[in-house]
């Protein structure tokens, strides 16, 4: 057990996107954030020096009698673990780039009105990644930056990338007890998003806790379940706030099953969730499909 949980590190810590279902606040409707995608086996026990190439794929889709969206990604990503310690922690470091494809529907007074967008999203980068472990119990804390690397114009109704920063500092945990045969895990994130420089609108601050609990049938093989929770804890500010603008709140939760194959020499891994979300306030319920696939090469 142990060497499948440490092999899964790293490759599995942050998982962000330019683009989600539509939320009330934030400009535009939308977020940096997507539900459970810190959600995993082993979020934060440290994996052995070396680099580890990981790739997302997913699907998101939500809608309701007037509204709807769907979103198809794929984030491939490269994470590099160092023999550097920092105040005693395994410092590593990676950046993810990111692909979409995205349609929003609205209906209003009988008239529907479709867009769509594709292309380069808002890439996802790690600059430090500090991770620290005792006998079951490992911690890590990392910063994350979105960069606003995909295209975005105000006059549009529908854009791949979101023209903002967003600083998202992350705190995680794993408990591995019974030799690691159990898996517990957490991150809770805050999120500072900077003003948009064409709309002069600033996004309110956000959190979120994503978590896993899991257990191995053998030692390539893992079940569980996992979800999230968000919610928008500040108030927007800048031009264009709609008057008693409610920020958005909601969960969700769904199995997911972890697997190690051997492929030649390396130990390949595939991550398989699907989420549903509920207690949804001030936010268009949806559900995502994910399929995440690393290695350490």
């Amino acid at each position: 057990m142990k060497k499948l949980t440490k092999f899964l590190t790293h490759t599995s810590v942050v998982y962000f996107f330019a683009f989600s279902t539509p939320i009330i606040a934030a400009e535009g409707g939308s977020s940096q954030y997507l539900p459970g995608f810190y959600g995993d086996f082993g979020m934060a026990t440290a994996s052995a020096p070396g680099n580890y190439l990981s790739n997302f794929f997913g699907y998101n889709w939500a809608g309701n009698d007037d509204n709807g969206s769907s979103l198809l990604f794929e984030l491939p990503g490269l994470m590099r673990v160092t023999e550097q310690k920092v105040l005693g922690g395994t410092y590593s470091f990676g950046f993810y780039p990111y692909a979409l494809h995205t349609t929003y529907n609205s209906t209003n007074n009988g008239v529907k009105k479709e867009s769509a967008r594709g292309g380069a999203g808002d890439m996802y980068a790690v600059p430090i990644l500090l991770s620290w472990q005792w006998k079951e119990l490992s911690f890590s804390a990392f910063e994350g930056i979105v960069v606003p690397t995909g295209a975005y114009d105000k006059n549009r109704d529908l854009n791949a990338g979101r023209n903002t920063w967003t600083f998202d500092n992350n705190f995680s945990m794993t408990w591995l007890p019974n030799d690691g045969e159990y898996d517990f895990s957490m991150t809770f994130g805050y999120m500072v998003n900077t003003e948009n420089a064409a709309t002069h609108y600033k996004t309110g601050d956000e959190v979120h806790l994503d978590y896993s609990a899991g257990y191995y049938l053998t030692s390539a093989l893992g079940v569980g379940v996992t979800g999230s929770y968000y919610r928008q804890v500040k108030n927007d500010s800048g031009l264009g706030v709609p008057e008693n603008a409610i920020s958005g709140e909601y969960s969700s939760i769904g199995p997911v099953i972890n697997y190690t194959v051997k492929m030649g020499e390396r130990d390949v891994n595939f991550s398989a969730k699907w989420l549903h979300e509920y207690n949804v306030n001030n936010h268009i319920a949806g559900d995502y499909a994910i399929l995440r696939t690393s290695l350490k090469f």
